[in-house]
């Protein structure tokens, strides 16, 4: 199958190939976003940034029947890019501990296992808790927001240095 195939297969099922093209989502909107913000709150509060822009595209292209689409698009698209913000924060971190020899990277890594399980399971329940229907984009808007405010608290350890 072509890369080209295999991304119309995938936009039919409603996962976006290309997050920050096809979906309308700039992920350059969540640097200019934590650039801006002085605190670890302030920063947290940048989840949701590049919604709005990315809905009214999706709006606009999308011609489907399920009324739904543009935000689970826009929250898969908006979460991949706090994912791989959230890598490269990350990794900034492990090197920082690494360079301090008093802290081994090893407890931030445990840390970091520890945090995954606790959003997979903080997001399930929102999932279960919400609306009939909703579940998967409240789940999806959880794991966004958790993964955003993760990177707000990884960024707070490299302020505190």
């Amino acid at each position: 199958m072509t890369r080209l195939a295999g991304c119309a297969l995938a936009l039919l099922l409603a996962a976006p190939c290309f997050a920050g093209d096809a979906s309308g989502f700039d992920p350059a909107v969540i640097d200019r976003c934590l650039a801006k913000a002085p605190t670890q709150g302030a920063r947290a509060d940048c989840a949701g940034t590049g919604m709005e822009a990315c809905l009214d595209y999706a709006r606009g292209k999308y011609t489907g029947d399920d009324p739904d689409f543009p935000m689970a698009n826009c929250l898969d698209a908006s979460h991949q890019a706090w994912e791989a913000k959230l890598t490269g924060v990350y990794e900034a971190a492990l090197e920082a501990q690494g360079e301090r020899a008093a802290k081994p990277p090893e407890a931030l890594r445990q840390v970091e296992r520890n945090w995954l399980q606790f959003r997979e399971a903080l997001c399930n329940q929102a999932r279960d808790a919400a609306a009939e229907g909703k579940g998967d984009l409240a789940r999806a808007r959880c794991i966004r927001d958790e993964t955003a405010r993760q990177v707000a608290l990884l960024m707070a350890l490299g302020d505190a240095e």
